[in-house]
């Protein structure tokens, strides 16, 4: 690491305890060896020099948007939805206010949909299967979260279900024990359904709800359609991670409610 870094790292301590920040947000190369009394995650898969020649303006709009997209994947992994934190780039300092995200996203706005816990579990495992996919593969998916019965109705099994006679502590999403079986699962055609508790009624299930009045930007597939549809029809939140352009979107109402990049990743 550079003196400079180590420099604006250490500035970044002191401002992140002058304002009582939770955590420092760092854009710089990760080093073990340097000490900071404030807890720091580190932002990986980006290139923070690429406008070290440009205007302050597009410095301040490069960092902003990076702040914004780290910060969501922050309050998702460690359920933080108050407080500040202190961005560190390396030619800029930022202190940034968690609920400055709340109209990107909120797992609590969905709450009379699903318990928030579910929702932040589901996505903290999809940001998983999006930055690592199966296998050394890029893979999609999707999760529908809701009423079971009413997601069986609109719905059918594609493939032997998995899941089907398996106890609830096994299937319980909520659970980071049993990510390693849902991320095998996720390479099946279809997607899982899971109750509002967080237990996984089955994987490889086909959405049968009809896409013909739903309203999606072109160019996503079939199974964002199918996802925005279910969630039309019934009381449920969809999370879909796309095989390709490495965003996460999030339906509820037949529509998309929050999208989250995953070209970046966020490191505890």
């Amino acid at each position: 690491m550079t003196t400079k870094n180590r420099t604006l790292l250490r500035s970044a301590d002191a401002l992140a305890k002058s304002v009582n920040a939770l955590a420092i947000i760092s854009f710089l190369p990760r080093e073990a060896d340097l000490k900071l009394e404030t807890p720091a995650v580190h932002v990986a898969d980006i290139q923070p020099d690429i406008l070290r020649d440009g205007s302050m303006l597009a410095l301040l709009d490069y960092c902003s948007n990076h702040i914004i997209d780290a910060v969501v994947q922050y309050r998702i992994l460690t359920k933080e939805n108050h407080g500040t934190v202190v961005a560190v780039f390396p030619y800029a300092l930022l202190i940034y206010d968690l609920e400055a995200t709340n109209s990107e996203f909120t797992a609590e706005a969905l709450a009379d949909l699903a318990d928030p816990a579910v929702i932040h579990a589901v996505l903290s495992l999809a940001l998983e299967i999006a930055h690592d996919g199966r296998e050394g593969r890029a893979i999609g998916t999707a999760f529908i979260i809701g009423d079971i019965e009413e997601l069986k109705r609109w719905s059918h099994q594609g493939v032997l279900n998995p899941y089907a006679g398996h106890p609830a502590e096994v299937r319980d999403v909520k659970q980071r024990m049993n990510w390693e079986s849902v991320k095998e699962f996720s390479q099946l055609d279809g997607v899982f359904i899971i109750d509002k508790d967080g237990i996984v009624e089955a994987a490889g299930r086909y959405l049968d709800a009809d896409s013909r009045d739903v309203n999606l930007q072109s160019g996503l597939g079939g199974r964002h359609l199918a996802t925005a549809a279910i969630t039309k029809v019934t009381p449920s939140v969809g999370i879909v991670v796309s095989e390709s352009g490495g965003i996460i979107r999030i339906f509820a109402g037949g529509k998309v409610v929050a999208h989250i990049r995953t070209d970046l990743r966020v490191e505890f």
